[in-house]
């Protein structure tokens, strides 16, 4: 008697592991955001923004909308066709420019901001600044962030997400 795997062994083999070594999940090609919401205590009244920095830069505000163009009062005119004059267009007001960062801050609340992560990794630690309005700080704070994803049995990548910071800013009472 023979021993080892034979023809008919090493065809079933090969048939076994083909269809599982050819299957693949195509993961979709859109993009994702994580959050992160930070609490500020102990003087978030004094607080005109929360600033999040880390090694490849620090958030922007989140962006606003455009502001309407307003009619301007001019001298100048345009003859229509037909007759009849109709006052010359007023410079265009551009559209504001996406801040080039990966990190968007945006006021929640009293004393809460949350930032959002354009797709890409994210970072395993953070700095806070607090913001006077004058554009001083108030207050600095480092962070060790534990990130873990939103669908932990999904192959593809997906949205991660972490507890929320609170971010110390005031004096702490005894």
């Amino acid at each position: 008697m023979k021993t080892g795997w034979g023809i008919l062994g090493v065809a079933a083999l090969i048939a076994v592991t083909l269809p599982a070594a050819g299957c693949s999940t195509a993961c979709p090609a859109i993009g994702y955001v994580s959050t992160l919401e930070v609490t500020v205590q102990g003087g978030a009244e004094a607080v005109g923004d929360v600033q999040l920095c880390t090694d490849e830069g620090c958030s922007a505000p989140e962006p606003t909308a455009a502001p309407a163009a307003s009619l301007a009062v001019t001298d100048h005119w345009i003859q229509l066709p037909g007759g009849g004059f109709s006052p010359a267009p007023g410079p265009s007001v551009p559209p504001p420019a996406y801040p080039d960062t990966r990190y968007i801050g945006s006021r929640q609340g009293e004393d809460t901001w949350r930032f959002t992560f354009i797709p890409g990794p994210v970072p395993s630690y953070i700095t806070l600044r607090a913001l006077a309005t004058d554009g001083s700080v108030l207050a600095e704070q480092v962070n060790d962030l534990e990130w873990t994803r939103e669908d932990p049995f999904n192959p593809c990548p997906g949205p991660v997400t972490t507890p929320p910071v609170v971010f110390l800013v005031g004096e702490r009472s005894p």
